[in-house]
């Protein structure tokens, strides 16, 4: 069984080899972030230990991680005007899998659930950047909405997409 729950510190090795296992697929599939991940693993497992209550991970039969993400309620001020930023909304960051459970989507499962989770709570708006065109359209896959490519000061182009969150079905929690 699949569960998200609120990480915690003792995530963080599970949380580590996970993404060290992303960076790695992703190097292998010759996906040009791979180093950027690969050379901050540890600092992006950490984040179980600095912001506990912002990170979530998916666990199966409660204990193998398969997934993480981050909610923020602040989003990335490159990508996002600043009437955007005062809207309310979920910020995921972060998000990654197990690449030996691609066949499995746990990426969408897991912004299904946070879009879930923000209509529960009242939340209109689940938001979410990135630098890659094919995973900005894997997001709009997931019913996201492109907002807009944004050129950043480094040569890179950043993909800034919403889902509205009031508009979608949701499944009750079990």
């Amino acid at each position: 069984m699949l569960t998200m729950r609120p990480a915690n510190p003792d995530d963080q090795p599970g949380l580590a080899a996970m993404i060290q296992a992303r960076s790695d697929w992703m190097k292998a599939n010759q996906l040009p972030s791979w180093r950027s991940w690969g050379k901050h693993v540890h600092e992006l497992a950490g984040n179980c230990t600095r912001h506990p209550s912002e990170m979530w991970v998916l666990t199966e039969h409660g204990d193998r991680i398969m997934g993480c993400t981050t909610i923020l309620r602040t989003s990335a001020p490159w990508t996002w005007t600043a009437t955007e930023a005062a809207d309310t909304a979920y910020y995921l960051n972060g998000t990654v899998t197990d690449p030996a459970e691609r066949h499995r989507k746990l990426g969408a499962l897991i912004a299904d659930w946070a879009v879930d989770r923000a209509a529960r709570e009242g939340i209109s708006r689940v938001r979410r950047d990135c630098s890659s065109p094919a995973l900005a359209e894997y997001y709009q896959q997931q019913n996201f909405q492109l907002i807009r490519k944004v050129s950043t000061s480094g040569g890179h182009t950043s993909y800034a997409l919403v889902l509205d969150s009031s508009k979608e079905v949701h499944i009750a929690a079990a």
